[in-house]
């Protein structure tokens, strides 16, 4: 038994990720609190879950061997979550009674609130990588771990590999700020759907709305415009943090009407570019927050239409730059 425990530690110890060791992590897996095991056995399934729980998530996770000494200098396992910078964590307890292992796993938020809990078992040490991976597939998807002993030896780890990391549908609005040589613009107001599709580290972006102006121009030489619109983009991160920035570019199909002084309303389709920096807050939560300021480029011109001496009218176009600031929020 103890020889199989030496080579299970072992296995586990040489299976974590190298870039595990390197990268900021998301999650922490604190130190297995364990009844009739080793700190050595400990070790092992503590690894073991983490390496699941990774492989499940698609995220970063600290195993026991980085937050064993964070922990033994903040005493608490909430004061070694805030050292380490984490999103959440997870304590475990394994309770080895004859060749039966009971594992526990509690996952928290940062703040130290409780999210979910499970239990499973382990049928003897050959099935101990097996019940890590079930109580990591729970932990994750908040679901109930199998308990039966049955169930148990039944069961294998799951061979699909990572789970996709979920996209993000919602809304966005901007305040939008028009600027061409000569002219004046009256700021615009616009609303979205937006889509964030793709894996943690970049995604791709489609989004459908409308713009109108924010103020009223009547009587002024300040031209209005706004309509309806489509984005399609993409972004890259810059950091591997639960709260991070980002870049990314794409371009803006329009249908738009456009009032300017003294020759009325024209309807038009045109075409922006536009890169944009922002910051994703909350990128590990199912909700996710974001903002971003953006500048546009109008490679599609706007007509413009100017009255000669002789009364006849000539039509050339311009091309305007925005700059907006963005705020949205995908679920």
């Amino acid at each position: 038994m103890k020889r199989g425990w030496t080579l299970l530690s072992t296995l586990a110890l040489l299976t974590l990720p190298a870039w595990q060791a390197h990268a900021a992590a998301t999650v922490a897996v604190l130190p297995v609190r364990g009844v009739n095991l080793s700190e050595g056995q400990c070790d092992a399934i503590g690894v073991l879950f983490a390496n699941a729980f990774a492989r499940e998530t698609n995220v970063v996770v600290a195993t026991p061997l980085d937050t064993k000494p964070v922990l033994a200098e903040s005493k608490t396992a909430l004061a070694a979550a805030t050292k380490l910078g984490v999103f959440e964590y997870v304590e475990l307890t394994a309770v080895q009674l004859g060749s039966r292992t009971s594992l526990t796993a509690i996952r928290f938020s940062k703040d130290g609130r409780e999210v979910f809990r499970s239990e499973t078992a382990a049928n003897g040490l050959d099935d101990m990588e097996g019940a890590a991976a079930r109580l990591a597939h729970a932990l994750a998807w908040a679901q109930a771990a199998p308990r039966r002993l049955d169930a148990v030896a039944d069961a294998s780890p799951p061979a699909s590999g990572p789970k996709p990391y979920p996209s993000a549908l919602g809304l966005k609005s901007a305040i939008i700020f028009p600027i061409a040589s000569g002219r004046t613009f009256a700021s615009l107001m616009s609303l979205q759907f937006d889509a964030r599709i793709g894996p943690r580290s970049s995604f791709a972006e489609v989004g459908a709305g409308f713009a109108i102006p924010s103020t009223s121009a009547s009587g002024t030489n300040t031209i209005e415009m706004g309509g309806v619109f489509a984005e399609f983009g993409a972004g890259a991160y810059l950091s591997d943090g639960s709260v991070a920035p980002y870049l990314g570019g794409g371009v803006s199909p329009r249908i738009w009407i456009v009032t300017t002084p003294n020759t009325g309303s024209t309807t038009g389709a045109t075409c922006t570019v536009h890169g944009q920096a922002g910051v994703t807050f909350t990128r590990d939560s199912r909700a996710r927050i974001y903002a971003e300021l953006r500048v546009s480029q109008y490679i599609i011109g706007l007509a413009n239409e100017v009255s000669t001496l002789d009364g006849t009218m000539t039509s050339s176009a311009y091309y305007p730059t925005e700059f907006s600031l963005q705020v949205g929020l995908g679920w």
